[in-house]
């Protein structure tokens, strides 16, 4: 009988571990989608946003990393909420790709979850520079 038990913990933990990892490739083929195109620029703090909501591997970084975690997402709000009132604020913009630069070099976080930071960095960084151009 506890046998029996034991097994069908097992095969529902494996179960579990099946839906996550499937719900997590799922998450990262979403994410493309939301970047194709254009679309994305004008609610880009929104989309690095839910990146950051998703970053699969945020639960194995020190504690310091989660709060910079968690406190660039409250910057993201603001500067989305800013954006969306035609106000760009450089300096506010420059302190997130800081933040999220530190973010995508923590050994702690997967190789995926880095590489969707690092991927965040550079539209940041691409959007500041045409930003930049388009004031010239």
């Amino acid at each position: 009988m506890k046998r029996i038990i034991m097994t069908g913990l097992i095969a529902v933990l494996f179960l579990g571990l099946s839906t996550a990892a499937q719900d997590a490739q799922d998450w990262y083929h979403d994410r493309d989608a939301r970047f194709a195109g254009d679309q994305w620029r004008a609610h880009v703090f929104a989309e690095v946003r839910t990146d950051l909501d998703h970053v699969w591997s945020a639960y194995q970084a020190a504690e310091k990393e989660r709060k910079r975690l968690e406190r660039t997402k409250e910057e993201l709000t603001d500067l989305q909420a800013k954006l969306e009132h035609g106000r760009w604020d450089n300096g506010h913009v420059n302190d997130v790709i800081d933040s999220l630069r530190k973010s995508a070099d923590d050994q702690r976080l997967s190789d995926r979850d880095r590489a969707v930071l690092s991927d965040d960095v550079n539209r940041l960084k691409d959007l500041q520079d045409q930003h930049k151009e388009s004031k010239q």
